[in-house]
């Protein structure tokens, strides 16, 4: 008997703005083993690591999400400074979101974020990519995270901690920037959906919940209030009314 899929919605988390539509900033996500399995030698043969299923379980239920264009720039955090500009005509949004947390250097916040959700209970783990050599890794790397995108509303933010305190970051056209694994070995169906006001009131009541009930709540504490309050529900009935009219990715 088949499984029944998880769905799974994900969209760009870019400010709404009543002139410009930002989708021209995310394109649609790669599945890992399928990007993989494109550069397979042709000789190899079933005894492949491909083949093996601690690797290709993992990897078909990785996604790649990419940069949208090349830009670079250059950054200054010595003597308590904290310049960063770009150095390339295109570039993405950038800022500083809190005083740096470790000592060897800074944490940019890219104006690059994703809201992921799930009608089921689903933890996703976000990593740097560690089977493609994007250019910015030589300069910082993205903290991994995991939660669960069923109990939990919450943008993903492109935020890389750099490994100096002065420096440049370059980032590429179409190279990875961030994977995306979903814990669960059933069949996923993953559909695009259109960012409203009210799913953006949503992701902010569940990112501000620190401020009306205080810092230090668990996950489980904040999956907890998330059930007892039927906030799956609201945010379901929500996204259906905006889903894009197309056929879902399947890992």
């Amino acid at each position: 008997m088949k499984e029944k899929p998880i769905n799974i919605y994900w969209t760009h988390n870019a400010n709404n703005d009543e002139y410009i539509d930002f989708s021209s900033l995310y394109p649609k996500p790669k599945i890992l083993f399928k990007d993989i399995r494109s550069h397979k030698l042709d000789t190899v043969t079933n005894d492949s690591v491909l083949a093996c299923p601690a690797v290709s379980n993992k990897f078909k239920k990785t996604l790649v999400f990419e940069s949208p264009l090349s830009c670079s720039y250059e950054y200054d955090f010595t003597d308590g400074k904290q310049d960063i500009k770009p150095t390339s005509e295109a570039f993405i949004g950038h800022f500083i979101p809190r005083p740096a947390s470790l000592d060897f250097g800074p944490q940019i916040l890219f104006d690059l974020a994703y809201l992921f959700f799930s009608d089921e209970p689903l933890p996703v783990s976000f990593t740097a990519p560690y089977f493609h050599k994007p250019e910015y890794t030589k300069y910082g790397t993205i903290f991994a995270g995991e939660f669960d995108i069923g109990q939990w509303f919450r943008p993903f933010n492109f935020e890389v901690q750099m490994w100096n305190q002065k420096g440049e970051i370059y980032l590429k056209e179409e190279e990875p920037i961030f994977y995306a694994e979903f814990k669960t070995q059933r069949p996923i169906h993953i559909r695009r959906f259109n960012k409203t006001t009210l799913l953006d009131k949503y992701s902010t009541e569940n990112v501000t919940s620190s401020h009306m009930f205080g810092r230090g709540q668990s996950l489980f504490d904040r999956y907890n209030r998330f059930n007892r309050i039927g906030m799956r529900e609201k945010i379901l009935t929500e996204i259906n009314k905006n889903l894009i009219d197309e056929e879902p990715f399947i890992l």
